[in-house]
């Protein structure tokens, strides 16, 4: 075995005689006494649009929010997908991108949709998506995870944002936390000058 995953549904105690009998809905419970507190019990991720929408509900008037809902209609970042066919879309991206793999392609437009454009940005050969650590990853995407997606590990990229720690082995990893590492530290040092 080289890698295995468990997911973790938490539910909320509504008293049902066994546990497959429980709700797999959420409870929103507003506390109003002090500041607002909200707390969110049960859920899951294929609902989080309509628990964000019903939490702000519930938080407009005690935070004074006064706009309507907007979320419903709107597609997530990179999801800008002409009528929705990822067909098309991969065509388009392989005639904008003719020199890159079509696996790499197919990768990159499955992870990250319309925002392959920012991915991408400049890149013109393969060489410009820099070091290679094994695997489909290059640091252009490394690049742009820690700079769009919050990654700050090795194991962000790996496992969290992407399941590529499949590919690598232990040693590309550790190369790749240290890499992050000193990118970081010099974007940081950048910014400071």
């Amino acid at each position: 075995m080289v890698w295995s995953y468990s997911g973790v549904r938490p539910l909320y105690d509504d008293a049902a005689v066994s546990a497959s009998k429980v709700t797999r809905d959420y409870k929103l419970d507003l506390d109003t006494s002090g500041a607002p507190i909200l707390s969110v019990f049960g859920g899951k991720i294929t609902t989080y649009r309509v628990l964000a929408e019903q939490v702000l509900q519930l938080l407009a008037k005690p935070l004074e929010i006064n706009r309507p809902d907007w979320t419903m209609g709107s597609p997530l970042p990179g999801g800008e997908i002409e009528n929705a066919d990822f067909s098309a879309f991969l065509g388009v991206c392989s005639e904008r991108y003719p020199w890159l793999p079509d696996d790499l392609l197919c990768d990159y437009a499955r992870n990250y949709g319309s925002r392959i454009s920012v991915l991408l940005n400049g890149c013109r050969e393969m060489q410009a998506l820099g070091r290679h650590f094994g695997g489909p990853l290059y640091e252009r995407e490394v690049a742009y995870l820690m700079a769009h997606e919050f990654a700050q590990t090795a194991e962000d990229v790996l496992w969290r944002r992407s399941k590529k720690g499949l590919f690598l082995s232990e040693k590309a990893a550790n190369d790749l936390d240290v890499w992050m590492a000193a990118s970081a530290a010099q974007a940081q040092t950048t910014g400071n000058e």
